[in-house]
């Protein structure tokens, strides 16, 4: 069913991202807990203080099992499409 027809759900999505300067606490907890619950597989979230991407994935009851932090040169691809790859310099420039 199209979306014009229904809300998006969890299954829907395939990587979300929070762009956050003043909201880190709140997006690194509660979005967090909320993502890894609904089963959203990836999510990203742009630290614009610290130009940097936290990067969740697999996600479980507990949380996010893979964590990783990417800043300067290094790149990030998006999970369900690894063709697409930025490099968090070019983002933040």
């Amino acid at each position: 069913m199209p979306y014009k027809d229904r809300e998006p759900h969890a299954n829907d999505v395939v990587l979300l991202i929070e762009v956050a300067e003043t909201s880190l606490r709140y997006d690194r907890s509660t979005k967090l807990r909320l993502y890894a619950a609904a089963g959203v597989p990836e999510y990203w979230l742009v630290d614009c203080t610290a130009e940097s991407i936290e990067v969740f994935r697999t996600p479980g009851v507990e949380g996010y099992r893979d964590v990783r932090r990417i800043a300067g040169e290094e790149t990030v691809a998006v999970e369900a499409f690894p063709d697409v790859a930025l490099k968090i310099a070019e983002v933040f420039a």
